[in-house]
C-alpha cells in the first residue's frame, strides 16, 4: 500500500512551486520494508518520510512511498516501475539501476539525504573484533543483509559471508544461535533491534568503530531523469535543501538522541 505525501507551501514562497509543463506532478517512490531507526520505519514514520514531505511542499509535487524488500525495491527502479528509491548508498554498479545526484562526473556528496554507519555485532564475550583497520578472531561468516552494499565491502576484505537473510532480527538470531561468527548491520537498524529485543540485547552487543560509513542518496530511475532532466536535478537540489532546513535538522537531533538514549 502506499503513502501520498502532498507539497503544500515551499518555504519563503508562500506557494509551493509549480512544476514545469510537461512535468508530472505525482511520483512513485519505494523505499525498504525493514526497521530502521531513525529513518524509516514499517508504520511509515521516521526522518526519510519527514525529508519526502518537506521536499513534497517546497516542490509542489506528491510522492507515492511503496515499502519493499530492497531488491524489489532497486529492480523495480531499474524496469521503471517506479521513479525513484531511497536510501540506497553509492555502489558503481547501481549505476545500471538507476542515477544519482552528479556533479563534475563524480557522485555529489552534497545532495545526500543522509550519512550512515555499518558496525560490527558479537556475541557478548566473543573474540572477534574490528579496530577499525582489521578484523580479527572471526570464527565463521559474517552475517548482513541480502542485497545491502556492505556485502561487497565484506567481499573486498575477503571474509565469509552469509547473506541470505533480509531482515536485521534474522540476521541476529543467526548470530545468536552460533551460526554466524558476527554481524555486519547499518548501525541504527542493529541498535534499533537489539533495543526492541531484550534477548537480543542480553547476549550481543555492537563492537568497535564503525566498519565503514557512507552518505545515502535518493536514487532515480534512468527513464525519469532522461523525461525530466531539469525536475531530477530541482529533486535533488531540493534533497540538500531540507537536509538542512531548520525543521529537519531539529527533528534529526532529537531523533539521533532517542536513538543514542536507546542503544546499547
Amino acid at each position: 500500500m502506499a503513502v501520498g505525501l502532498l507539497g503544500a507551501l515551499a518555504p519563503g514562497t508562500g506557494r509551493a512551486q509549480v512544476p514545469d509543463a510537461g512535468s508530472p506532478s505525482v511520483l512513485q517512490l519505494c523505499a525498504e520494508d525493514e526497521n530502521s531507526y531513525p529513518w524509516l520505519l514499517r508504520d511509515r514514520s521516521g526522518l526519510n518520510m519527514l525529508m519526502v514531505r518537506l521536499l513534497g511542499q517546497r516542490l509542489g509535487l506528491r510522492f507515492e512511498v511503496t515499502l519493499l524488500p530492497w531488491r524489489r525495491c532497486l529492480l523495480s527502479l531499474q524496469e521503471g516501475g517506479v521513479d525513484g528509491a531511497f536510501k540506497a548508498s553509492f555502489q558503481p554498479e547501481r549505476l545500471k539501476i538507476g542515477r544519482y545526484p552528479m556533479r563534475g562526473g563524480q557522485v555529489d556528496v552534497e545532495r545526500a539525504m543522509l550519512e550512515e554507519s555499518y558496525h560490527l555485532y558479537r556475541l557478548k564475550g566473543s573474540a572477534v573484533s574490528w579496530d577499525g583497520q582489521q578484523l580479527s578472531q572471526l570464527d565463521g561468516a559474517v552475517g548482513a543483509q541480502a542485497g545491502f552494499s556492505i556485502v561487497a565491502w565484506l567481499r573486498q576484505q575477503q571474509l565469509p559471508i552469509e547473506a541470505s537473510a533480509k531482515a536485521p532480527d534474522a540476521i541476529l538470531a543467526m548470530l545468536q544461535r552460533g551460526r554466524i561468527g558476527a554481524a555486519a548491520l547499518q548501525t541504527s537498524q542493529g541498535d534499533y533491534t537489539l533495543s526492541r529485543n531484550p534477548q537480543f540485547a542480553a547476549q550481543i552487543e555492537r563492537q568497535g568503530p564503525p566498519l565503514v560509513s557512507k552518505p545515502y542518496y535518493l536514487l532515480l530511475s534512468h527513464a525519469f531523469v532522461k523525461r525530466h532532466p531539469a525536475l531530477a536535478e530541482r529533486i535533488w537540489d531540493g534533497v540538500a535543501a531540507v537536509r538542512e532546513s531548520a525543521e529537519y535538522r531539529q527533528a534529526l537531533h532529537l531523533a539521533l538522541a532517542g536513538a543514542a538514549a536507546a542503544s546499547p
